[in-house]
């Protein structure tokens, strides 16, 4: 039922607008004061990244540097020559760390060097950056009451409180198996606090700021990565590193308080509260400087107090929802797998750790701004296809055999740039879904999703095994393929270019006398 404030019959008659029209009347341009303000916002994931990723660096298997301690391992040098320092001569001759050989990395140390993981051993590091997002599907599983019950910046808040003390203890852990506990801590955290935040700042986005917004949301996690990178880099202890990193978890916790953005409107007016959201309205208008009185202006609304079970009943009811939801999360399953398979192989890919680690986080920031300009040219369904598009290419020219230099490799190039395609993708996918879902079913859809990108994210560190015990072009094949799976997914949902937000299911029905669907 539409809501609207008791009139006077004898006042003139108020404006009816929706949450949407007010948004962008609030917000009908960019100034200063508005970028100021989406910046402080974003600043509160600038430490996903590196909790992300820490491990990558922290736990690295140092297989291309090492040398020979016993007699027996010298005189396998002289048989094999210039290939003898490789993860193949280490493992296939079952060399023990102290006794065959020792790690030649100075006073640097990881916590796989410290802990003896290489080799037949090798999987624990991929488990330890595995169980991270098993933590995550955990706390997204969770954030949907959270992020209903509490809002969305709440619940934000709630995750990076969580992540700061586990990375902070993780400093210290003693042993394989605390780490692993403190990881899944971490994905907990990390997942609500990230999707927690994306909903709470790009429901305050106007229509046509909402791709540039999304865009500038993702490279806060690409200077995360950059961060890491560089943490990785100078400082050689891994527990520093760590500690490193939880000073990047108190800065974005900092930020939630600093930031004068508010709670979302949506989630007050999908809770009933209207008072609520109209004060928020107004904060942001005061910002803005394009002021706002509801003396003058009804906001025109679908009252839906909800629950749990009630919404989980809606996508049997609402079968168009339950259709794009699933093909949103097929997607996200997709796009993580690969994007984490990439991430947790550059060790195996690239010929040195830093330089891999370095341009492809570049590479992820040049993916999401890419996203912004391909989104605006395209739209963005079309603009989603070709980004899956490029990655099947990418990975295809990867399999061809071919140097440039010593260093570099025609593999690394093309996965470096198939790296920056499958990163676009995931910012289109991210925008694109929560333009698909309702206000009153999007945090819910949002961490259906991210729960099905958790799994993708779980097997993807386990693919860079592949490359230890099959032939290289494997790996490649099955990136290709995916995406091909990826890009048939995307065919079959409507494109959003230029559409306000659905607000209620009803919004996006198929079923008879119910409002028009939005593919129509």
């Amino acid at each position: 039922m539409d809501n609207t404030e008791t009139q006077d019959p004898e006042a003139s008659p108020k404006e009816q607008l929706t949450l949407e029209e007010v948004v962008n009347r609030i917000v009908p341009r960019l100034n200063f004061r508005v970028f100021l303000l989406f910046v402080s916002a974003l600043c509160t994931i600038f430490h996903a990244a590196a909790v992300t990723y820490v491990t990558a660096l922290t736990g690295n298997i140092p297989y291309k540097d090492w040398k020979c301690l016993s007699a027996e391992c010298k005189s396998l040098y002289k048989v094999e020559g210039e290939e003898f320092y490789s993860q193949k001569t280490i493992c296939s001759n079952e060399m023990v760390a102290g006794v065959n050989f020792t790690w030649n990395i100075g006073r640097r140390t990881t916590f796989t060097t410290d802990w003896g993981i290489y080799c037949q051993d090798e999987a624990k590091l991929s488990t330890i950056s595995s169980i991270y997002f098993v933590g995550a599907l955990l706390g997204l599983l969770c954030s949907t009451a959270i992020f209903d019950t509490v809002g969305r910046k709440r619940g934000a808040i709630l995750g990076c409180v969580l992540i700061t003390v586990a990375t902070a203890a993780s400093a210290a852990a003693p042993n394989y198996e605390t780490l692993l506990v403190l990881r899944v801590i971490s994905g907990f955290g990390l997942l609500i606090n990230y999707t927690g935040s994306y909903c709470w700042i790009i429901e305050f986005a106007p229509t046509r700021y909402r791709n540039l917004v999304n865009g500038c949301y993702n490279l806060g996690w690409t200077l995360s990565y950059l961060i890491m990178v560089l943490f990785g880099f100078l400082i050689e202890k891994w527990q520093h590193v760590y500690l490193a990193v939880t000073g990047l978890c108190v800065f974005s916790l900092a930020m939630f308080f600093i930031t004068p953005v508010p709670e979302s409107p949506r989630f007050h007016l999908v809770r009933g509260k209207e008072k609520e959201a109209k004060k928020t309205l107004e904060i942001i208008s005061k910002i803005s400087g394009h002021r706002i009185t509801f003396e003058e202006v009804d906001l025109v609304y679908d009252t839906r107090v909800q629950n749990y079970l009630k919404q989980v009943k809606d996508f049997l009811k609402y079968p168009n929802m339950l259709k794009r939801s699933l093909l949103c999360m097929s997607g996200w399953f997709l796009v993580s797998l690969i994007t984490y398979a990439y991430t947790f192989g550059w060790g195996k890919i690239g010929r040195d750790l830093y330089t891999s680690y370095l341009f492809a986080a570049l590479g992820g920031g040049l993916g999401y701004i890419l996203s912004i300009l391909v989104c605006r040219v395209l739209g963005r369904k079309r603009a989603t296809l070709f980004f899956f598009g490029s990655v099947v290419v990418m990975n295809l020219v990867a399999m061809l055999d071919f140097n440039f230099s010593r260093n570099w490799s025609l593999e690394q190039v093309a996965s470096l740039l198939g790296n920056v395609n499958i990163l676009g993708a995931f910012a289109m996918l991210y925008l694109y879904t929560g333009e698909l879902a309702p206000t009153s079913h999007r945090g819910m859809i949002m961490c259906l999703c991210s729960s099905c990108a958790r799994v993708g994210s779980f097997i993807g560190p386990y693919v860079s095994l592949l490359y230890g015990v099959t032939d290289r072009r494997v790996p490649l094949a099955l990136f290709a393929g995916l995406s091909v799976c990826a890009f048939v997914a995307i065919i079959f949902l409507p494109d959003t270019t230029g559409d306000g937000i659905p607000e209620t299911p009803a919004d996006v029905s198929d079923r008879k006398g119910e409002r028009k669907n939005l593919d129509s």
